[in-house]
């Protein structure tokens, strides 16, 4: 249903089956509808029930599709390709209205979750039950209604209110509340889930898939960065979202995946990561055997073009911008190339310079054109579950210890008028994760030719040593077949843990005289300039989120949230069309203008709510 009106009506739960210990618990058939008066007898009622509010995470306006695809993947850092130039998708370009179907659904899903959390609430005593449980119980409702009013008011603005299930038939007019009481209702919400979660820790789960203390902290942190921020500017939440994230840091709950792709390989293997990922939302399966848990988004829209499901399917509807590759650090700016190298390891990760051809028999091909890169996130080439067709179990990712850190920086920053020594501190860790220092250490940074030889007929062999190195680096010499000298050495891998330079030896090729030097990186390689002011250091936050969370869904409510998003995406077209984009890479940055710092108000729910108003320039 699309209007809030009958959804808080009908005050029902759906018994969904998304798991309350593992993935393996959704092969369970799903229950009807139940009245509440004959419900909520037992402490397994109060789970299905709570079950039922989880389930909306996993529905095609959230995070099976929309809420990563639709809504979110037209920003600086991704865009739609060729593939959506025309049809009924028009909602991905931001050339979408108040009559558009799936903000209407959006819309209504969001209350759909919200009615789900008031009647389970409002039944929570109910049954004689263990009162620590019923207390978790109450801290998930809580944490899970928090979050949708949360991305209501994110995306919408004032919107009505509504705290206890609506049984009322005549009194259907609900009037829109104003934004910063919509806010303090979710900070209460939040807080209270936060006490309420003390004992429901990642760690004694050992899965991602609930609310637990930490991933309220965490929420507690984006939510107030967000009321510090436009439209409510609430300068005084930098101080509670510093607090908040602060205590997730010190929780040692958590620490950073020493290897960022790993993090994502995970996901695409079915494994957790508890110690990076706070938070997730469950899929399972792979739609075969009549149940549909699936994700459609990760890895399949935003994913490696594949058409053959033995790699694993991807329509790969998203590409990466040139402005997000190039936001990416090179090891020499100097160098005259299409593709230049990086110490930064998320940039080949995020960006895929490869893919597998739309064809049904897979066929690797390189791309160098950053405009052509898919989104490479999410891989399903790392997927166990076959057959890999157009839908995954793939877990979404809602919270990383990667943001915790960097929205502790960010709020370090506002409040001091500057960056701190512990702010640096956040900052950096998680750029000497992205460069590999946690999972490398020093690597081979650049070779330089000193001596170019003489009579080489083929190319020479190169080969590292010494260094202290526990893996040695490769590399492969370019030879002029004109003049039999050597023009370059390309590095092929970077090798792991020098602690000096290696010696570089190179021999064969019928020739003689050739020799080069080795620079190995630094621990500080990664690491941001000391003595930056506020202004600076707020720069590279916005250029850090970009680059560490790429895809996941942050960057476009981050610019609302800046004041950025207008100008930001103005500029991007101006970028596009004079930096190689195609119509398609820029189409929706043209449509923007101040009206979609929120999305418009569904015009259904206007009719049928007499009370509520249309948001400015809808």
């Amino acid at each position: 249903m699309n209007n809030i009106t009958k959804i808080a009506i009908i005050a029902v739960v759906t018994l969904s089956t998304l798991s309350t210990s593992c993935k393996k618990l959704l092969e369970t058939k799903p229950s009807d509808f139940l009245s509440p008066v004959n419900y909520y007898k037992t402490a397994d009622d109060l789970q299905n029930a709570l079950n039922g509010v989880y389930d909306i995470l996993g529905t095609k306006s959230m995070f099976k599709t929309d809420m990563l695809y639709a809504f979110n993947a037209q920003t600086d850092e991704e865009t739609f390709n060729l593939w959506l130039s025309s049809g009924g998708l028009a909602h991905c370009f931001y050339e979408y209205s108040s009559s558009t179907p799936e903000i209407g659904a959006f819309w209504g899903t969001l209350y759909a979750g919200i009615s789900r959390a008031n009647t389970l609430l409002d039944n929570i005593d109910k049954p004689s039950m263990n009162e620590e449980r019923r207390k978790v119980i109450k801290g998930e409702a809580l944490f899970l209604r928090a979050y949708y009013y949360f991305v209501l008011a994110a995306n919408f603005g004032d919107v009505p209110l509504i705290t206890k299930p609506t049984t009322s038939v005549t009194n259907v007019d609900i009037a829109r509340t104003p934004l910063k009481l919509v806010y303090a209702q979710i900070l209460s919400d939040m807080t209270q889930a936060e006490a309420l979660l003390s004992t429901q820790t990642v760690t004694k789960l050992g899965y991602s898939g609930k609310a637990t203390k930490t991933a309220a902290q965490g929420m507690l942190a984006r939510i107030c960065l967000q009321m510090a921020g436009q439209p409510l500017n609430d300068k005084a939440k930098y101080q509670d979202a510093k607090a908040w994230s602060y205590k997730v840091i010190t929780s040692g709950e958590h620490i950073l995946n020493p290897d960022y792709s790993n993090i994502f390989i995970k996901l695409a293997r079915d494994e957790y990561d508890v110690k990076e990922s706070i938070w997730e939302v469950e899929f399972w399966g792979n739609g075969t055997g009549g149940l549909d848990e699936t994700n459609q988004a990760t890895g399949n829209f935003i994913g490696i073009l594949c058409f053959d499901e033995s790699v694993g399917y991807s329509a790969a509807r998203v590409n990466v911008t040139k402005k997000l590759f190039d936001a990416y650090e090179v090891i020499n700016p100097a160098v005259v190339a299409t593709i230049r190298p990086t110490l930064d390891l998320r940039r080949d990760w995020n960006c895929a310079n490869y893919n597998y051809g739309s064809t049904t028999t897979a066929k690797y091909a390189a791309v160098t054109n950053p405009w052509l890169m898919n989104a490479g996130k999410w891989r399903r080439e790392y997927e166990i579950t076959a057959p890999k067709a157009k839908t995954n179990g793939m877990n979404v990712t809602m919270l990383r210890y990667s943001d915790i850190l960097l929205m502790y920086a960010e709020a370090a920053n506002e409040l001091n008028g500057g960056p701190t020594d512990s702010a640096y501190k956040a900052i950096n860790l998680v750029r000497q994760r992205g460069y590999g220092k946690l999972l490398n250490g020093n690597v081979l940074k650049s070779v330089t030719v000193n001596n170019v030889g003489v009579n080489y007929d083929t190319a020479p062999t190169v080969t590292f040593s010494g260094g202290g190195a526990t893996v040695q680096a490769t590399a492969t010499a370019v030879i002029n077949a004109t003049t039999k000298k050597i023009t370059a050495i390309n590095i092929i891998t970077r090798g792991q843990f020098y602690q000096s330079a290696p010696t570089i030896t190179i021999s064969g090729g019928n020739g003689t005289g050739a020799t080069a030097t080795a620079t190995i990186s630094s621990m500080n390689d990664a690491d941001v300039e000391l003595g930056m002011g506020k202004e600076e250091f707020f720069d590279l936050i916005v250029n850090e989120r970009m680059r560490e969370l790429c895809f996941e869904g942050h960057r476009r409510l981050d610019l609302i949230r800046w004041g950025l998003f207008v100008t930001m995406m103005k500029d991007f077209n101006a970028y596009a069309k004079t930096n190689g984009g195609s119509s398609t890479a820029y189409r929706a940055s043209g449509n923007i203008t101040g009206r979609n710092i929120f999305m418009p108000i569904p015009s259904n729910d206007l009719t049928l709510n007499k009370l509520l108003t249309q948001n400015p320039g809808w």
